[in-house]
């Protein structure tokens, strides 16, 4: 009869301890499941992104001269705007393009009884590189052309217009305030090397995410 309860006691035991290793087992297994789940859905995810915002754009470069024997008048800072689109791949690297409008500057021409208006304005065209430094700081590169324009209006109005090389490098931080929608603000460097004009411009961001797969 002991040998009898025993076993019994022994075999019931056994079955517990099975059963543990069975539930412990199957833990895991969902748990990995669950694990290579999420890695599969966040490897592998594509988005193009659109940044659109304006600012203030302050002008570093020396002011070319128009040429007349004038008093002259200079404004370095006015308003600029950035369109760019990214191509946002699974990794930090991403690249895409940017335009946008730039004023340089402007200034009034006075001679004698005779008044004008200068201005250098330009339209940027760039293959931009970008690369995620944290969630929500990223930092952009650009190299491309500007179309320029130089608008002369004393005695008669004369637009000029020329292409040149130039970059672009910017930092910004962006807030999330959806899963496609987010504000934030970017420091700016603007160089058109061939004619070297400068400017550095801060400016406020809609990031909109308008296609993902």
């Amino acid at each position: 009869m002991y040998n009898i309860k025993f076993l019994t006691t022994l075999l019931l035991l056994c079955l517990l301890l099975h059963n543990g290793q069975m539930h412990a087992q199957d833990t895991t297994i969902v748990k990995a499941k669950d694990s290579i789940e999420v890695n599969v859905q966040q490897k592998g995810q594509y988005a193009f992104i659109l940044y659109a915002g304006g600012g203030w754009l302050s002008y570093v470069g020396s002011v070319g001269s128009p040429g007349i024997a004038a008093n002259t008048s200079v404004s370095r800072s006015h308003p600029t705007g950035t369109a760019r689109i990214m191509w946002h791949p699974d990794h930090r690297l991403r690249f895409g393009i940017e335009s946008g409008y730039v004023n340089f500057y402007t200034y009034t021409v006075q001679s004698g009884s005779s008044s004008g208006k200068v201005k250098l304005t330009g339209i940027p065209m760039l293959f931009v590189w970008s690369m995620a430094i944290t969630k929500r700081i990223n930092i952009f590169a650009g190299i491309g052309a500007y179309f320029m324009t130089t608008d002369l209006d004393y005695k008669g109005s004369v637009a000029s217009h020329s292409l040149s090389l130039g970059v672009n490098a910017s930092v910004n931080y962006i807030q999330p305030i959806s899963p496609k929608l987010g504000i934030g603000a970017e420091l700016k460097w603007t160089d058109v090397t061939q004619t070297k004009d400068y400017g550095v411009s801060a400016q406020l961001l809609l990031v909109w995410k308008f296609l993902e797969w």
